[in-house]
């Protein structure tokens, strides 16, 4: 157990109406901000299946670093970046952000 991967994962709750803004918001906003920040990263989405969902959508956006600095950049220059996201989707679109160690 001495491969660690780190992961900044960004998980979004939005519903069908808002999915294509939010789609588009990744693709025009956070994933550029990713590979510039971090070049290189890899990038996951996936869809979170539960019966507790009820009508909203849940998306997991995991985000590959290779170094733990890779992974701490992403946690401190991201915070303007949310926060035009709060501005921009107020409460259509939420989001949380975490950390995952992968570990083999």
């Amino acid at each position: 157990m001495t491969n660690k991967r780190h992961i900044f994962n960004a998980s979004f709750y939005t519903t069908e109406e808002y999915r294509s803004d939010w789609e588009a918001w990744l693709d025009e906003v956070f994933f550029p901000f990713v590979l510039e920040q971090v070049p290189g990263s890899s990038k996951e989405i996936f869809e979170v299946e539960s019966d507790v969902n009820q009508e909203m959508l849940v998306f997991s956006v995991q985000i590959r670093c290779s170094t733990p600095a890779e992974l701490k950049t992403l946690q401190q220059e991201s915070a303007p970046v949310f926060s035009r996201f709060r501005a921009r989707f107020g409460e259509s679109v939420t989001n949380f952000n975490s950390v995952l160690i992968k570990i083999d």
